[in-house]
This record gives C-alpha cells, structure tokens and sequence, in this order.
C-alpha cells in the first residue's frame, strides 16, 4: 500500500533537488559538448524525464529564483532541435509513422516556459536568441522558425519577441553579416505569417521601417544591403494588419514624410510608395468605431496628401493620388472599374456598390473642397501627358463619386470637368496648333471628361442629366469619335469628323448646372436601375437542369 500511493503522489521539489536535476539534465543532454559531436551522445530518454520531472514537480518560485534557470531553457532547446532536426530529416514515409524519441520534446519545452513567463519573459527570450546564435543555427532556417513558433504558441505577450529579433537585425547590420541579416529576414517572414501576434505597437516597426528606407535610398543592386529591401518590404507589409487601428494610423502617418518629403530617385520613391499604398489598404479616412480617431487624424491626411498632388514632380503627384484612393476605398473593389476611361450605359449593369453612410466624409470634403479642386487642376494641367497618369486622376474622381454619392460630390466634380474641359479647349485651328503639339493629349483629356461625366449620369440617375449627356455622347459618335473613350495613343480621323469647336460637341455650364438643379434640388423622377443579368456559365446549377426543363416551367 506504501508503494502504491508513493507511486501516485506529486511531491514537490525542493531548492537542492531542483538544482540537482538540472545538474543531470545538463549532462543527460550533452550541454558542454561541442554542437558537432553533441546530438549522438544526447541521452534523450533520460534527459526527458528528468525534464518532465522538473517542469511538473518543481514549484513555480524556485525556477525563477535557481541560477541554473537558463540551463533549463537551453536543455529544452538542445531537445527541441533535434526533435525537429529529426522529424524533417526522416528519409522513409515509413519512419515519420514511427513515435519520435523526442516527440515529448515541445510540450516540455513549453511548458518550462510558461514556468517563467511574464515575469522572465525577456530572459526567456534572450536565452533562445543566444541559442540560436551560439549553435549558428540562424542559416537552418526552418528549426529557428518552429522553435519560435514553439513560443509564439504561449500565452506570453510577443511584442517583445519581434522587438528583439529587429534589435538582432541591427546587431547584424553593424557587423556587416549581410549573410545572417538575410537568414534573420527570412526566419521572421516566416514566423510573422503565424498570427499569433498581439500588442505589437507602430513605434516596434520604427527600426525596420529605416532600414527598408535606407536599403531602397541606395539604389543600386552593386551593395548588399540594397539587396535585403525585399526582405524589409515583405515583414513590413505582413505586420501592418496585425496592428491596432489606432497604432496602424499612426505607423501611415510616420511613413509620409519619408516617401515624399524624402529627396530620393523616382524608383526608390515608387519602390517605398508601394509599402504606403498597402498600409492605405487597410485604413479608411472614416471608421464609425473609431469617430474621433479618424476624425483627428483624417482632415491631416487628406491635405498632406493634396499638397503632394500639387507638386511639380509627376512622381510625387501620381503616387499621393494613388494612397488617397487607397484610403477613399471601402474593400468593395471599385476601384477595378476605373482602370481606364470607360462611357457608363445608363441600362448596363456594373459591379459598383455605392456607399451608404457617407456623411463624414462629405463634410471633410466640403472643408477641404477649393484645395481638392486646385490641386487636381494644377495636377492635370501639369502631369496629364502621360496616358498612364491621366488614368490615375481619372480613377481618382471616380472613387471620390463612387464613395461619396451625394449631390455635393456631382457638383463639385462636374464644376472641375467644366474647368478642366475650358482649360483644354480650342476654338480654332491655329489655336489648337499653338496650344497642343500633340493633340492627342487634348483628345484624352475630353474623353476622359466623358467617361466621368458618364459615370455621375449613371449614379444619380436623372432624367434631364441623361437626356443632355447621352446628346453630346451621341453627336461624338457621329462627328468627332475621337472625343469619346477609351484613350488611345493615336487617333485617326476621317473626312467628316469635325476638327474646330463645335458647341455640340462640348459640355455647356448652364446645361449642366439646370441638369444638377433637376436633380437635387427639385428631385426629379430617376430612371431606375439596372438588373444585374446571370450569365450561364459552366458553374451555373441552371445547366444541370434537363434541356426542356425551363421551356417547361415558362410555359413554352
């Protein structure tokens, strides 16, 4: 009977037995010998009793407080190794459905450090670090990863963890081991994907947001650290949505000034701008959970950005139209509709969902309307030439319609096609000749004036707005196609296109400003909107249906 319930019970540890079993944990597990010579002369089923017994009969105070306490970490790791090591290494699909030796190995592992965390939590951490270190293992990439995942699957907080592996990073990058910084970028791309991640603050990824803009700044393939951007660019683009909102807005307003106050080469500043555009990816300028968050933040955003439209560099330009449409953007993927200048049917159906709620954001652009307008005016005027870049101002305006469909929007946007249509408008052979040395340019601009002109037709849907549109649309097609969608590089006319002004052809002021009158203010009756028309296509349950199936049910 004395046997049997010595068998069954738990009796803790005391101070000297504990230090005692570490003692032989650190010589079962072979901790003095050199890495080479180690792992066939590791007593791994000895090594993981003694383990259990110390992870499950010592009490939680006297780990903290043994010297040896590292040890035990670093034991559990020499095990952990090679019951990786071992399970990927099996040659035979055979073996891996053998028991693995150290298949205990992980769930000891951690449960030594659920021992000691939060309270040892960065000397857990810097233990492994040092580890993985000591034993150069950084090159065998995919032990360092589930070693780390190993961690990662604690409930200890892992801010610190990715903390400390930028810090081993810059260690790195002082010492020039350009070879281990790759290794280093490439474990934590690794372990990042794993969302398990929590509490990670912007001013954490502050390190590894330089070091991917000094990589990009240097520009040239011939340097070694030119050659790790994509690693930066990758970690930071997976961390992004892993931040909270207010951090995620405030890590975007960080990286501003850095691509376009930065002075930097248009390929590095297209190369940065597109780790911007993915952070805007994930923002929008108006959060109904977070009202004052983005109420603060977004008016700042908005005119930073319009500033950058004005600039005289077309880079500079193109790429802050691009972020503000990241940000206008719901997830609804509008913007797909808008890759090129395109008339809008009134009886055709697109895949636009129009916002509902929109209201903040149409005061923020009542506040920050006569600045929108300048900017675009003095972007088109200046940076337009390139079809490329006319098909961003044009997605630009679209998106601003598709998201704030109010009658605001309408107006302001057809008052800047009006201005823009006068700016690039001639009257006269000789004129045109002396204002455009390519009239193509002028052709592109007042098709893509169209195509926008036939978007608003095509949202509010009113009757006298129609009527007028579809009139200038119609005497284009006759006269001058050339002025109506899509944008081409060259344009052909023949004998009976009209190649002066013609009122006809061009959008008039009070034609246009009596249309929006009709709608908003005296509501006309709006022409209604189109079915969205199921095709048969091969995944189509229809087609499973007997040929005379539908005949049939209509009666035919």
């Amino acid at each position: 009977m004395g046997r049997l319930s010595a068998l069954f019970s738990r009796k803790r540890l005391t101070t000297a037995e504990t230090r005692l079993l570490v003692d032989q944990l650190k010589i079962s597990c072979g901790i003095f010998l050199d890495p080479t010579i180690r792992s066939p002369n590791i007593q791994e089923t000895r090594a993981l009793k003694i383990l259990q017994k110390i992870v499950t009969r010592s009490q939680r105070h006297i780990i903290q407080y043994v010297p040896d306490r590292d040890a035990i970490i670093e034991c559990s790791l020499i095990l952990v190794q090679n019951y990786v090591a071992h399970l990927r290494l099996r040659p035979s699909p055979l073996k891996r459905c053998q028991r693995e030796p150290f298949a205990n190995a992980k769930v000891l592992f951690q449960a030594a450090i659920d021992l000691l965390v939060p309270e040892l939590l960065n000397e857990v951490i810097d233990t492994i670090l040092k580890f993985l270190q000591t034993e150069n293992l950084w090159h065998v990439e995919f032990i360092c990863v589930e070693i780390l995942l190993f961690v990662l699957e604690c409930q200890a907080p892992s801010a610190p963890l990715l903390s400390k592996l930028i810090d081993r990073v810059e260690r790195f990058l002082q010492l020039s081991d350009i070879g281990q910084v790759r290794h280093v970028l490439s474990v934590l791309q690794n372990v990042i994907v794993s969302q398990r991640w929590d509490l990670i603050e912007y001013s954490e990824l502050s390190k590894l947001l330089r070091f991917y803009h000094t990589s990009v700044m240097i520009g040239t393939s011939r340097n070694q650290i030119y050659e790790l951007r994509r690693g930066f660019e990758k970690c930071l683009k997976d961390l992004v949505p892993l931040l909270s909102v207010a951090d995620r807005y405030g890590f975007f307003v960080m990286m501003l000034p850095l691509v376009f106050d930065t002075d930097m080469s248009d390929e590095a500043r297209i190369e940065f701008g597109s780790t911007v555009e993915h952070a805007a990816s994930y923002m929008i300028l108006y959060d109904p959970r977070n009202q004052k968050l983005t109420s603060d933040v977004s008016p700042f955003i908005v005119e930073y950005l319009l500033q950058c439209i004005e600039s005289e560099d077309a880079t500079r330009c193109i790429l802050a139209c691009k972020v503000l449409i990241k940000l206008l953007d719901r997830g609804q993927h509008n913007a797909d509709q808008f890759q090129s200048p395109a008339v809008f049917h009134m009886d055709t159906y697109y895949e636009i969902v129009l916002a509902t709620d929109f209201t903040p954001l149409q005061q923020l652009l009542m506040e920050q309307r006569i600045h929108l307008e300048h900017a675009l005016l003095q972007a088109i005027e200046l940076h337009s030439q390139r079809k490329m870049n006319l098909e961003v101002f044009y997605q630009l305006l679209c998106t601003l319609l598709v998201e704030v469909p109010g009658g605001f929007t309408a107006s302001a946007i057809s008052c800047l096609l009006l201005k823009v249509q006068k700016k690039f408008l001639y009257h006269s052979i000789d004129s045109q000749a002396e204002m455009f040395e390519q009239p193509q340019h002028a052709n592109r601009i007042h098709a893509t004036i169209m195509a926008v002109m036939t978007l608003i037709n095509w949202i509010h849907r009113a009757r006298s707005m129609n009527a007028y549109i579809t009139s200038v649309l119609h005497n284009r097609f006759d006269h001058a196609p050339s002025l109506n969608p899509p944008l081409r590089e060259q344009y052909r006319y023949a004998a009976h296109h009209i190649s002066w002004y013609d009122s006809r052809l061009f959008f008039d002021t009070l034609e246009i400003r009596y249309s929006l009158w009709k709608c908003f203010r005296i509501l006309e009756d709006k022409i209604p909107k189109p079915m969205r028309m199921r095709s048969r296509s091969c995944d189509d349950p229809r087609r499973q249906l007997n040929g005379g199936a539908l005949n049939l049910f209509a009666g035919m």
